[in-house]
């Protein structure tokens, strides 16, 4: 673990999963498996208005996506997804492809975990 990880947020905050568990009961899984589908297309969106130099369109999607990591208790995927909706309120799109590849990184891990919480 390098020195920056201990400023990191967790990847998944337990209590909020812990909730979440017991009040959808059963629809648990489907709420993973409906963020787990979005995923990737909200990634494209913004790989996408990334590419096209649009910060409205980064900020609208980041600040979405970033709601949706909230709500599923992704800690560190919220971090990094909010960072990208600040470079695009900025309209300061310079840094947003790195930012891009640190958030697929996060989300990578993210959805190793939330895949085991569904068996």
């Amino acid at each position: 673990m390098n020195p920056t990880d201990l400023n990191s947020p967790l990847l998944l905050d337990e209590g909020t999963i812990a909730e979440l568990r017991d009040v959808m009961e059963d629809e648990f899984v489907d709420l993973i498996d409906s963020f787990l589908s979005d995923l990737p297309v909200q990634l494209d969106t913004l790989q996408t208005a990334i590419i096209q130099q649009s910060a409205d369109a980064v900020y609208r999607v980041a600040h979405r996506l970033k709601s949706s990591c909230g709500t599923i208790g992704a800690l560190r995927l919220t971090d990094e997804v909010r960072q990208l909706e600040l470079a695009g309120r900025q309209n300061s799109l310079g840094q947003a492809p790195a930012l891009l590849d640190r958030v697929r990184a996060v989300a990578e891990e993210t959805v190793v975990r939330l895949q085991a919480l569904q068996e």
